[in-house]
């Protein structure tokens, strides 16, 4: 730091959960947060090093194979507040395990002994964050253990909903703190400290123009902060936070985020305003998140959508067999014969319960009648079916057909017309999930954006239909796939999701089944497992390279399926 100002963290353990008008910091009300414990040590002045102990929810964030990267603050036990922009590294994202969090920490290259270093499970990046404007430049760190408070280490408070303006700290000094580049543009070992003034929407604009047009919100969910001098924050002082004490705490208000180039050199310009992410816009985000890591899966499944292979393997280089034992075929009967037919997928989400798309289980199909579930199934010309686990050793397994109990068509269903397209299937009785190749997937309590996603099942025709198979597919824009589909007088909607494959092999690109999984994989609790990101529902007839199909999104319906799921076991 150039003597200057670093970002905010916020801490989850100041508010409560009633709802969002009701989010106050409780530090009057005896919850430890926000306090130094330090107390004899010297009052902060601008443009110094920092006594040790004086910031404890500070903290050092690492990549690991490269060293330090960004700042960041303790806001519970278990996460870490910090920029968007500190998860990346030229645009690619860091995965969790590349983390290391150190807390406590004052020189950066001679930790002391009450320094506590912690892994990383999970990174949290805002859905919108956009790198091109910085804007929704927040993200959350889960620590892999409890983080354990000390006289070194303590959480921050969280700055109080009902004093959100930035009225409230206009013209006012906010601390900040980090190990960014000097004087000298060279980085700093010990921790240091300064104040920054808060300045208006208009101050930032009229500085530089172009610059802040760009970067500025119009929702108000970043500001600006400086002294236009040689004091401010700089290149690795990102993630960090903007500290206020108000009253008997302290209280983080902002991240730092981004700054002004300078002309003569590739690093920051200590005389330009710098970008805060405001931290009470997010104070909604921050605590659904928090509520995530009690459920991190909405049935709270212990062996949910396990995935023993590394995040490092490539989706396209695992075994199909074994890979996606939640992936369930529905069986038809008709009217004048004993013959099964498997007209749709779904998935498998809870021992009792599969979630298919709403057209598989509708009247509609009068020739045919929905009576049971097929799982574990592969190939269906061959039973059982043999192949190899993960470790090499060959395995055989059957299927399970269970008769369905009872059948939930959303309420809603086709109205408007393809719109919510979803329905679950109760079993007679649980699935036997002790067998390799027949698990459930786990249901995200949370929206996630993932760069890629897979889909599991069967095609509907083609010379491997019979095969379990697989595509890799993105996620295509909305206002895209909403523009493509209206040619047709389709009209897609928010609880929709397209996806676009893009297959060099044209026999591959023939349709899946109706209900048809669309997954990804994530680490959570130490364990990477597959998570039900949607389920096939329309796409356009034929055999096209670089279509686009539309699932029915999942995210959109948990609380439907949580509350049917809990009445009915």
């Amino acid at each position: 730091m150039r003597l200057k100002a670093i970002s905010t963290v916020l801490p989850l353990v100041c508010f409560t959960l009633a709802g969002l008008s009701a989010y106050r910091c409780l530090a009057a009300k005896g919850v430890n947060c926000g306090q130094r414990q330090l107390s004899f040590l010297a009052l902060i002045k601008s443009g110094k090093a920092a006594n040790e102990g004086d910031w404890p929810w500070h903290t050092a964030v690492f990549k690991k194979d490269v060293g330090y990267i960004c700042g960041g603050t303790i806001i519970s036990e278990n996460f870490i507040l910090t920029a968007a922009h500190c998860t990346t590294y030229y645009r690619t994202l860091i995965p969790p395990d590349n983390f290391l969090v150190k807390l406590g920490l004052h020189n950066k290259s001679h930790p002391y002994d009450h320094t506590a270093t912690h892994e990383i499970v999970e990174v949290i990046r805002h859905n919108d964050f956009n790198t091109e404007n910085m804007k929704n430049d927040i993200a959350l760190l889960r620590t892999e253990d409890d983080i354990v408070y000390s006289d070194y280490i303590q959480p921050i408070c969280l700055w109080p909903q009902d004093r959100s303006s930035l009225n409230e700290v206009l013209s006012s000094s906010g601390y900040v703190i980090g190990w960014g580049l000097g004087d000298e543009d060279k980085p700093i070992d010990i921790l240091q400290e300064a104040t920054l003034s808060v300045v208006d929407r208009a101050t930032c604009l009229k500085s530089k123009p172009l610059h802040f047009e760009k970067l500025l919100s119009e929702n108000n969910s970043n500001f600006c902060a400086g002294n236009r001098n040689e004091t401010n924050v700089c290149d690795g002082d990102s993630g960090g936070g903007m500290f206020f004490e108000l009253g008997n705490a302290w209280y983080i208000r902002g991240l730092v985020s981004t700054g002004v180039r300078s002309k003569n050199s590739r690093h920051c310009d200590p005389q330009q305003f710098v970008l805060f992410t405001d931290i009470p816009y997010y104070l909604k985000w921050m605590h659904d998140h928090q509520q995530m890591a009690k459920k991190r899966n909405l049935l709270d499944l212990g062996n949910c959508g396990l995935d023993e292979h590394s995040l490092l393997t490539e989706e396209i280089d695992k075994p199909v067999f074994l890979q996606y034992p939640w992936t369930a075929m529905l069986e038809f009967k008709g009217d004048l014969s004993t013959t099964i037919h498997p007209f749709c997928n779904g998935a498998l989400i809870h021992p009792q319960f599969v979630v298919t798309v709403g057209h598989c289980v509708d009247s509609n199909l009068k020739k045919y009648k929905l009576k049971s579930v097929r799982l574990g199934e592969y190939n269906q010309k061959t039973n059982p079916d043999v192949g190899k686990k993960i470790n090499g050793k060959e395995v055989s397994t059957n299927i399970q057909s269970i008769d369905i109990e009872k059948v939930f068509k959303h309420p809603e269903f086709n109205k408007p017309r393809y719109d919510n397209n979803i329905a679950l299937l109760k079993l007679k009785f649980p699935a036997d999930i002790d067998r390799p190749n027949v698990k459930p997937i786990c249901v995200p309590t949370l929206e996630d954006h993932n760069e890629q996603y897979v889909v599991s099942g069967w095609k509907r025709v083609g010379k491997e239909s019979h095969v379990l198979t697989r595509d890799l597919t993105l996620l295509e824009d909305a206002d895209t796939c909403r523009e493509v589909y209206r040619k047709f007088n389709i009209h897609t909607s928010v609880n929709h999701i397209c996806g676009t494959y893009f297959q060099e092999d044209i026999q591959q690109c023939f349709h899946f089944m109706s209900g048809a999984p669309m997954q990804y994989v994530k680490r959570v609790d130490q364990k990477n497992r597959y998570f039900l990101k949607g389920l096939f529902s329309f796409g356009f007839p034929g055999c096209m390279l670089n279509y686009t199909d539309v699932f029915t999104s999942i995210h959109k319906y948990t609380d439907w399926i949580s509350k049917i799921v809990d009445q009915e076991t």
